[in-house]
């Protein structure tokens, strides 16, 4: 008998509640913070503000839409869901300790379809949560889990990682080392966690 929607609708929503709990959280708590440590290099100043590059930026959560489909039963989408409420615990808890400023230069606000669609991947981004980049980091897990329930790499799925992460640069919401620090914990959670959950018999 197929699984009722609803089941896994509820975890995919639980996992999201999540997020919003400690994605928000983590930033209301930041506004607290007078000091802000500075990680990034010079030269990252100079990446250009493509606007456009939001549309790619706002995906990162349809990436999980061909999971839904190869994970069918809530069984086997609790490891991911699991998985992906540690990372974002892990990541709100860097945004509280390690608080880092923004260092790309201001400039004229991007006007038009792109540039409504900049400010708003702005809004959802919020003003301190930089290390790790989420985005990045639920991105890179997407990707992964998809490799697993196939059994092969998906070079769509990696490419669309791949631009998602080169998004937040050019939009200018994060900096290389957020990026990297993002797809470390992809692989720190996705190999330490979501492998050994998925492994386990499902009843």
């Amino acid at each position: 008998m197929k699984e009722p929607l609803y089941r896994r609708l509820l975890l995919i929503s639980g996992s999201f509640l999540v997020f919003c709990l400690l994605y928000y959280g983590s930033a209301y708590l930041g506004d607290s913070f007078q000091h802000r440590y500075r990680l990034y290099f010079d030269w990252e100043r100079n990446i250009p503000l493509v606007p456009e590059a939001a549309f790619v930026y706002m995906s990162a959560t349809l990436m999980f839409l061909p999971i839904f489909r190869k994970l069918p039963t809530a069984a086997q989408l609790w490891p991911l869901s699991l998985t992906l409420a540690a990372e974002q615990l892990l990541a709100g808890i860097c945004f509280y300790l390690l608080p880092l400023e923004d260092g790309f230069p201001t400039g004229p606000v991007p006007t038009g379809l792109s540039g409504a669609m900049w400010r708003l991947a702005g809004t959802v981004a919020m003003r301190h949560n930089y290390l790790p980049s989420l985005h990045v980091a639920l991105a890179t897990t997407a990707a992964m889990v998809y490799a697993r329930a196939v059994g092969r790499p998906s070079w769509p799925m990696n490419v669309w990682a791949a631009a998602i992460a080169l998004s937040t640069l050019l939009i200018h919401q994060h900096h290389v080392a957020d990026v990297i620090a993002g797809f470390l914990l992809a692989q720190l959670g996705v190999r330490l966690l979501y492998d050994r959950l998925a492994a386990q018999p499902v009843v």
